[in-house]
């Protein structure tokens, strides 16, 4: 695993609990049900961290490794 990818995956990972977090209290803030939420949050967790760490850090690992 290269520096590239371990680096967004970390970015990620923190991005998409923040993210997940945020969406499952707005949708408790709006009155939907703590499953309601919480399925909502965890798909906005799941979507960040597959866009953010895993094609990010698939990017920068191949852009890296075109560098001389």
């Amino acid at each position: 695993m290269s520096s590239a990818l371990k680096t967004a995956l970390i970015r990620g990972a923190i991005g998409s609990i923040a993210a997940g977090a945020l969406n499952f209290l707005i949708g408790l803030s709006q009155g939907q049900s703590l499953k309601v939420a919480g399925i909502a949050g965890g798909i906005v967790f799941l979507q960040y961290l597959i866009q953010r760490g895993g094609i990010e850090g698939y990017i920068d690992t191949q852009a890296a490794s075109k560098t001389p």
